[in-house]
């Protein structure tokens, strides 16, 4: 028996490149590359397990940008470290933007 799971680890990587995939497309491909039929309620299960687990990547990406500014502030001093993030609303969680790093050394010459 396939499994909701299953279906989002077979396509991880295709949902990844096309997050906008019609829930008619993985149907599609779940009968063409797995010779398994699924309902549309099972290809939008599928659907958000892979957004939810973008999500969470993107959130511990985002926090790995924070730690890497603050070793280089810590052990670069001197050298010029921004990260520029915005806010949709004031409770909303911070978008990336920009990062922007010059190291004391290039401004030496």
């Amino acid at each position: 028996m396939v499994t909701v799971a299953m279906i989002a680890q077979h396509f991880e990587a295709t949902i990844k490149d096309h997050p906008k995939m019609k829930l008619r497309e993985i149907q599609r491909r779940c009968v063409s590359k797995m010779h398994v039929t699924v309902t549309i309620d099972c290809s939008y299960r599928v659907k958000k397990i892979m957004k939810e687990k973008m999500a969470r990547n993107y959130k511990e990406e985002f926090g790995l940008l924070r730690n890497y500014a603050h070793e280089l502030r810590s052990n670069m001093p001197g050298s010029t470290i921004k990260m520029v993030v915005q806010r949709v609303t004031v409770d909303s969680l911070p978008h990336f933007k920009r990062y922007y790093v010059c190291f004391n050394a290039l401004k030496r010459g």
